[in-house]
């Protein structure tokens, strides 16, 4: 398992599972050549040079749409086979038992940080995924992190996240899912929902944000436990919410 995303894409890189992608265009172009790979079985990418971006902002798809990625994400060997997955999981899980996050005081994360009107979520790549989107989504390979207003646990998902503007970002979540309760109990007091948003992150962490785990289960503390040592998070300066500390990208705001 890895502590954040870069050790994760030179794991696949060192594999021969990846491959960079440079010159591709946000608007249609990124979209079309993720889909004929991944249509193919093919491997991860990592797009740079993206036409208008500097070298360096980068962007990386289709990282577990193949067994090798979702080995190592989630820590199992990669010889094994697909029943043999199956059944170390559900070994692993049986015996659950929370470690919550470790409160850092600095990360990475803390190295950039952009406020009021310095804000603009047009600095990333975002690509324009499909012909006829609504915008250009920046979810929903990401993470959304709410806390419970009343029971105090943390919860994260991945939803479809659209920009909509340098300072706006929406999301989507179907009725049922943890963060649409979570909000709703915010709404029914009159105030806004505190959410962050996290492009980038350890491979674990995202992959359980997929999993519909029971409520009142963070992701965090699940994933502390498959680790067998506590996520490292950092407090959101904005929402006061617990951030990856190694996250590539994250937007605090308000829903």
């Amino acid at each position: 398992m890895f502590d954040d995303l870069r050790g994760f894409l030179n794991a696949l890189e060192e594999r021969g599972k990846l491959r960079n992608v440079d010159g591709a265009n946000w608007d249609i172009e990124i979209g079309t050549i993720n889909e004929i790979i991944s249509e193919r079985n093919g491997p991860s990418l990592l797009f740079d040079q993206i036409v208008g971006y500097p070298k360096g902002f980068r962007v990386a798809t289709n990282l577990l749409n193949h067994r090798l990625g979702q080995k190592l994400a989630m820590g199992f060997d990669e010889a094994m086979t697909d029943m043999e997955v199956l059944r170390s999981w559900k070994d692993k899980t049986k015996d659950f038992s929370p470690v919550p996050p470790e409160k850092v005081e600095d990360a990475p994360v803390f190295e950039n940080i952009l406020s009021g009107d310095e804000v603009d979520l047009f600095k990333f790549p975002t690509p324009k995924w499909h012909m006829h989107d609504g915008g250009r989504y920046i979810g929903t390979g990401m993470i959304a992190i709410t806390r419970d207003p009343e029971e105090g646990w943390v919860n994260c998902g991945t939803y479809r996240s659209m920009i909509h503007d340098s300072k706006t970002l929406s999301f989507y979540a179907s009725q049922g899912k943890h963060v649409n309760i979570m909000r709703e109990k915010y709404w029914a007091k009159g105030e806004p929902c505190p959410v962050v948003m996290c492009f980038g992150q350890e491979m674990l962490l995202y992959t359980l944000a997929t999993i519909s785990l029971p409520w009142g289960i963070s992701e965090y503390d699940m994933a502390g436990f498959l680790r067998k040592k506590p996520v490292k998070v950092v407090q959101g300066k904005a929402t006061g919410l617990p951030i990856p500390a190694t996250a590539e990208i994250v937007a605090e705001g308000f829903a």
